[in-house]
C-alpha cells in the first residue's frame, strides 16, 4: 500500500488557508513513488471554530476544529488519515503532524558536535526535518580553530561556511548557535508556530 503525505509547501499553505473562508485544491504525494493524489479543501472560518470539508474523488469528509495556532497540523493529520486509512498503532518514528517537534538540538546532537569539533570530520544531524543537517568540520593545524560547512536540503540547499578560532568550548558555542539558526531557517513556516 502506498503511503501519501503532505509536503512542507502544502503544510505552509494550509497554515494560511485555515484562517480564510474559501475552497482550495491540493495534492498529496506518495513517499516512494511519484504518484500524486488530488483533493479539494473547503474552509468555513467562524468566530470560535472552523469547519473543513475534504473532497477526495467522490468522497466527502468533514471536520470541525476549535480555532488555534496548530489547527493546520490537526487538519493535515486528518487528511492523511483519510487517504492512508486510520492507523491503530502509531509508529513512534513518524508521529502525527500535531505531535512532531522540529528543529530540536538534543543532548545527543550536542555531544556528537562537540566531539566533531575536537577531532574534525563530518556528521549528519537528524533534527526532525525531511532531510538531515550535514555538518563538516576541518581542524586547522596552525592555530586553535576550525573551518565548518553546514547545509540542509538537496535541490536548493541552505548552507553556511565559516572559520572560528578559540578554545573548543568557544568554538562549540558558535557552531551550536549556527546549527540552531540553520534549523530555524530550514523550519517550514507550517511548524514555526
Amino acid at each position: 500500500m502506498k503511503k501519501y503525505k503532505l509536503d512542507n509547501r502544502t503544510l505552509t499553505l494550509l497554515k494560511a488557508q485555515v484562517c480564510l473562508t474559501e475552497t482550495f485544491n491540493h495534492h498529496l504525494r506518495a513517499e516512494t513513488q511519484r504518484d500524486v493524489m488530488a483533493f479539494r479543501l473547503q474552509v468555513e472560518r467562524r468566530k470560535i471554530d472552523t469547519h473543513f470539508t475534504v473532497e477526495l474523488g467522490s468522497e466527502r469528509h468533514t471536520l470541525t476544529l476549535t480555532n488555534s495556532k496548530k489547527m493546520h497540523l490537526k487538519l493535515a493529520d486528518f487528511i492523511e488519515e483519510i487517504v492512508n486509512g486510520r492507523t491503530t498503532s502509531l509508529d513512534p518514528s513518524s508521529p502525527p503532524h500535531a505531535d512532531r517537534r522540529y528543529g530540536l538540538f538534543q543532548t545527543e546532537h550536542k555531544q556528537q558536535v562537540f566531539e566533531l569539533i575536537r577531532t574534525g570530520g563530518a556528521l549528519s544531524l537528524d533534527m526532525g526535518f525531511a532531510l538531515p543537517i550535514n555538518l563538516a568540520i576541518h581542524r586547522n593545524k596552525t592555530r586553535a580553530g576550525i573551518t565548518t560547512i553546514m547545509s540542509i536540503g538537496v535541490k536548493k540547499p541552505r548552507t553556511k561556511c565559516f572559520t572560528v578560532c578559540g578554545s573548543d568550548v568557544d568554538i562549540y558555542s558558535m557552531v551550536a548557535e549556527s546549527i540552531t539558526h540553520l534549523a530555524t531557517v530550514a523550519t517550514p513556516a507550517a511548524h514555526a508556530a
